[in-house]
């Protein structure tokens, strides 16, 4: 009996709804093997055992698959469990001339439909004051029980308690640290952001400088050009100029006339007359002359055209300067001794 699990709770008797009887039951594996019940009113006792056979034919009676069928008697008879499950009630039949017995039925009520789950043969029990003893020593074991399980529940919130205010103060504490954090981080980020500003404001203002004095570049270099090509233009049309002194000179202007004659020319050629040889001579000279001279001007707008092509690279690049000067000397070397070189042949 003492592996046995127990159960006891109240009950009320539909057939005798002013009397309080309290009903105890005993199982070994679970009620499927069968069990004992105990009744008592507290004045008389009553027993009863149901075995494994009648619980199968009970559930075989009503068809309903035998664990479902334990799972109703439990419920029914030990009061655990929600009311969902549905209501049980009991019934007991009193006793009859010739038959000492009680009948306890127990029956499930569902939708207002109620049927009987089962009955048990109930016999007096000889020393009622024995099972009164063990319901009430039941009683307080349970009793014992559920306050020492109260008082384990108690000292679980207790440490529960204090470890929630202890994990509060951290979390304070947490918390405090990560506002200060906050707050050194948030001065650091200000500080870098200016800095940064500072440096976005300075690159801004530089892009600026930059694109003006790319402005001014590109507006000096389209003057330059607009002037190179100016001076190209002018010293294209300075040779086509000069070019006409070359055409005619007064020596060829007096030699043409006596070259129109070709007769006396060749009558005189025997007698070699020194007034033919000089005018053979300034007729040889003067093409060389004019030769010469035009080389001289073609030199000169070479010299020209160099002094504008290294003007425009030294303005391109200000390091060059000397060899602008050098240039600019070679141009005026140039034309001073062009006209010393014309009047030597002229000469």
């Amino acid at each position: 009996m003492r592996c046995r699990s127990t159960s006891v709770h109240q009950i009320s008797i539909a057939s005798e709804p002013h009397r309080t009887f309290f009903l105890k039951l005993e199982w070994a594996k679970d009620l499927g093997s069968g069990f004992v019940i105990l009744l008592s009113d507290g004045v008389s006792a009553w027993s009863g055992e149901v075995s494994e056979e009648d619980v199968s034919r009970e559930a075989q009676e009503i068809e309903m698959e035998l664990e479902r069928y334990v799972g109703d008697l439990h419920l029914a008879l030990t009061g655990e469990g929600p009311a969902a499950e549905g209501e049980y009630s009991f019934h007991l039949t009193p006793e009859r001339p010739g038959r000492p017995l009680l009948q306890l039925s127990y029956e499930k009520v569902q939708n207002d439909i109620s049927f009987r789950l089962g009955v048990v043969d109930l016999q007096a029990v000889p020393e009622p004051t024995e099972v009164i003893r063990e319901l009430i020593s039941h009683g307080l074991e349970q009793s014992a029980c559920l306050q020492a399980k109260n008082q384990h529940l108690l000292e679980e919130n207790q440490k529960l308690r204090r470890e929630q205010e202890h994990i509060t103060k951290k979390m304070e504490r947490y918390v405090q640290g990560k506002e200060t954090l906050e707050r050194d981080l948030y001065g650091r980020f200000v500080l870098v952001l200016n800095e940064k500003k500072a440096k976005l404001r300075a690159l801004q203002k530089r892009v600026k400088e930059l694109e003006e004095s790319i402005e001014k570049n590109r507006l000096r270099k389209k003057a330059d050009s607009e002037e190179h090509k100016t001076m190209e233009t002018a010293a294209d049309k300075s040779p086509e100029v000069e070019s006409d002194y070359g055409g005619s000179t007064e020596d060829e202007q007096e030699a043409e006339p006596r070259q129109s004659d070709p007769k006396p020319l060749t009558q005189e050629m025997p007698e070699s007359n020194p007034m033919d040889d000089s005018l053979n001579d300034i007729t040889d000279v003067a093409p060389c002359r004019k030769r010469r001279h035009r080389h001289l001007q073609q030199l000169e707008t070479q010299a020209k055209r160099a002094e504008l092509d290294q003007r425009q690279r030294s303005r391109n690049q200000p390091h060059n300067h000397c060899c602008l000067q050098m240039v600019r000397l070679c141009a005026m070397t140039s034309a001073l001794i062009k006209p010393i070189f014309f009047k030597a042949f002229l000469l």
